[in-house]
């Protein structure tokens, strides 16, 4: 097994509306490695958080389909916040996920 595997590590999550159904940013406390969960009737509020704005990987989640797998559109961008809205418009996604790596 990997090293990196083997060893205990934290994970932190942080709910910035307080509603573990709503936004969701969870981090790996030795790392600087950040994924957010955006349900799609949140987009607006997080286009508004600084994190849209930096380099990521991003999750559109879509309903499932028609063999009932999960449908995602996975895309990277300079601007996260400006990647996901080109992507998801008149899109059936449910949320957003995106992941980034801060810069040091």
């Amino acid at each position: 097994m990997d090293n990196a595997m083997s060893r205990p590590q934290t994970i932190q999550i942080f709910l910035p509306a307080g509603d573990p159904r709503g936004m969701r940013v969870a981090e790996i406390t030795t790392r600087i490695v950040r994924v957010i969960e955006v349900p799609r009737s949140q987009l607006a509020d997080f286009l508004k958080m600084p994190e849209a704005q930096q380099v990521g990987v991003y999750f559109l989640m879509g309903e499932l389909s028609d063999a009932g797998l999960p449908r995602a559109y996975i895309g990277q961008s300079g601007n996260v916040g400006h990647g996901c809205r080109n992507s998801q418009s008149g899109s059936n996604w449910r949320s957003l996920q995106q992941r980034h790596q801060e810069s040091s």
